[in-house]
């Protein structure tokens, strides 16, 4: 009986079987294996990020700095975003028995936003990324000047552009997954030491009143633009409940956003309030 070759021949050398497979394979997995060993995955952004919005002139930096620096800082106006990472001793209010920092608990960072209105698209773009880190949001503002309509008008508008995007973030997120949770917010009214200074209950219930006045005066605007029950994009601009102009932070949970309204003085020092609020967002 004739014995059947298990080798063959390829360009006139000899080529066995195993010795073929094994060479198929390797030009098929190495270039594969070096894709991954040398080309560069995007680096992820930091997975804990507490964003600072607010008006401008608002003490957002100052705070900033007041964490890293445990002292008032001089700033001036922010016209860019800045990050800075902090260990969890940064929210320590006070010293422990031993005399020593606490210093349990996860580093988180800090992200300041320039308040001006040419620039407060950055913080916008950034909550309403949903693929950006964003475990709570603290919108300062100036307790000391809200009654001047101007600045109460400036405060009130830059607070709704944010919880519209807060609410787009998370519409989208909950077409995505089964179990969205809320972004935390905390109004945090700065400067309460000063005379002028409004109290933050008094704030609170101001606040809720504007922004039902804005939203009224938003609705208007696009009912007479002839915006239609199909024109998404319209719809969009609405903050809320689409059929009522009242606006409260109970029912605006049902639309993404977990507020808090706080008083406290970044002068006097007086932020424990706020650093509390940090420290719960972290933990959750």
């Amino acid at each position: 009986m004739e014995k059947v070759s298990s080798q063959w021949e390829i360009l006139g050398f000899p080529v066995s079987f195993p010795v073929l497979i094994i060479s198929l394979l390797a030009v098929i997995l190495i270039p594969i294996l070096l894709s991954r060993v040398f080309v560069s995955k995007p680096k992820a952004g930091p997975s804990t990020v507490f964003l600072l919005t607010g008006p401008r002139d608002a003490g957002k930096t100052s705070f900033l700095l007041h964490l890293e620096e445990k002292t008032l800082v001089a700033t001036q106006t922010s016209t860019a975003p800045a990050t800075i990472k902090f260990s969890p001793a940064a929210l320590e209010a006070t010293k422990s028995e031993d005399g020593q920092d606490d210093i349990s608990g996860k580093p988180f960072h800090l992200k300041d936003t320039p308040g001006h209105p040419k620039l407060r698209s950055i913080a916008l773009t950034n909550i309403t990324d949903t693929t950006a880190s964003c475990i709570g949001i603290l919108f300062i503002i100036d307790s000391a000047v809200l009654s001047a309509q101007p600045r109460l008008t400036d405060t009130v508008e830059y607070l709704y552009e944010v919880l519209l995007a807060i609410q787009k973030r998370y519409s989208v997120l909950s077409e995505t997954t089964t179990s969205t949770e809320l972004i935390p917010l905390l109004i945090a009214c700065n400067k309460n030491d000063l005379f002028t200074a409004l109290p933050s209950s008094k704030i609170s219930l101001l606040l809720q009143s504007e922004l039902g006045r804005m939203k009224e005066t938003k609705r208007k605007g696009l009912m007479n633009a002839g915006a239609g029950d199909d024109d998404d994009e319209d719809l969009d601009r609405v903050l809320g409940d689409e059929n009522s102009d009242l606006i409260t932070w109970e029912n605006l949970k049902e639309f993404g956003a977990d507020i808090s309204v706080q008083s406290g003085s970044i002068k006097n020092g007086s932020v424990d309030g706020w650093k509390s609020w940090m420290s719960n967002c972290l933990e959750a």
